[in-house]
């Protein structure tokens, strides 16, 4: 394929959903004047060139569902002007190059059913310019997901859907307001869903499936009410699923796969729960178990005061009585004596 009778002055370039093969024609760094360069759907082979770079007027760079190789060329930083780039359903491998992150303007950025791998680079997450979608899945990826993702205030998309990423959510993820499409299954994901996360309300799709989250399925979910899809099969949550919102529709949720999750509802296919007495219930048994314990107590707490009174008042007679008796002898004794004397 030869473009070097191409003018300098073409702005669109399109040859999509076609069968061309080989390399793409190194002679297109030389179209300066580009702004749209769609290649998908073709069978191009090879790298992508790094006169690619020279493309500073590009907005729109879609080489995607090829068959292309090598590695992601740096030179794409100069691509200040690119709002959609589509490298996506390829066979390209390396890792992202963090001078991608330059690309200010970037609004989507595909790069899924690649080879690639290591760690993504924390400058993508700084791209706040990303709105449309940010897709990653099914590469290599590995390590954690940054606090930086909580700079995505305006992203619809994010799919980050098997890979190899690991660890706990960031809290940051609440940052991510705008999200209708939260993809993390297939990683190696831990932890419970964060409770920031109760700020992201308009989304509509979230997948955490085959990952390692725990805890309790959180009950703010119920309050999404536009989420029409819900996976969180094949993890470690247990508790009680909740039962309103997006629960209520059994077709639109999954939970198979956590062994220590129970419910009411028999079409989710788990054990039921076991009665679990609340608070307040627990409060109220207890009562009835002290009061009358208190109650006995106080009785005889009473009774047994009644006593001692009784019994001190019934000494103090007896001994009120002995004392009378013992005068009156007294004063007997003493009148007889003293009339006997006074006979004598």
């Amino acid at each position: 394929m030869s473009i070097s009778n191409l003018s300098t002055k073409l702005e669109m370039f399109w040859v999509s959903n076609n069968q061309i093969y080989g390399s793409i024609p190194s002679g297109i760094g030389n179209l300066v004047s580009l702004k749209t360069l769609y290649l998908e759907n073709n069978s191009f082979t090879g790298n992508i060139h790094s006169d690619m770079g020279k493309l500073s007027n590009l907005g729109i760079l879609d080489i995607s569902n090829n068959k292309l190789s090598g590695n992601i060329p740096s030179s794409l930083r100069n691509l200040t002007k690119l709002f959609h780039l589509g490298l996506d359903i390829n066979h390209l491998e390396g890792s992202i190059p963090p001078s991608l992150g330059e690309c200010h303007g970037l609004q989507s950025l595909y790069l899924s059913y690649n080879l690639l791998n290591g760690t993504i680079p924390k400058q993508v997450f700084r791209l706040s310019s990303l709105s449309i979608s940010l897709a990653l899945s099914h590469n290599l990826f590995t390590g954690s997901l940054p606090p930086e993702v909580g700079n995505f205030h305006s992203l619809s998309e994010l799919d980050l859907s098997d890979n190899m990423l690991s660890g706990e959510l960031p809290s940051s993820l609440g940052g991510c307001e705008s999200l209708e499409v939260l993809h993390l299954q297939g990683n190696f994901f831990n932890g419970s869903i964060p409770l920031s996360m109760s700020s992201v309300r308009g989304i509509q799709d979230l997948d955490l499936s085959r990952n390692t989250f725990s805890g309790e399925i959180p009950h703010f979910l119920e309050g999404f009410r536009i989420l029409n899809n819900l996976n969180l099969s094949f993890n470690q949550f247990w508790g009680v699923v909740p039962t309103e919102g997006v629960f209520k529709n059994t077709s639109a949720i999954s939970v198979v796969g956590n062994t220590n999750l129970c419910s009411p509802v028999a079409n989710l296919k788990l054990p039921k729960c076991k009665s679990k007495e609340t608070k307040k219930q627990r409060l109220s048994r207890r009562l009835k178990l002290i009061l009358p314990l208190v109650f006995g107590l106080t009785l005889l707490g009473i009774a047994m005061v009644f006593s001692y009174f009784f019994l001190c008042s019934s000494g103090k007679k007896r001994k009120e009585i002995s004392l009378s008796t013992l005068g009156n002898t007294i004063l007997q004794v003493s009148y007889a004596t003293l009339l006997k004397v006074t006979i004598m």
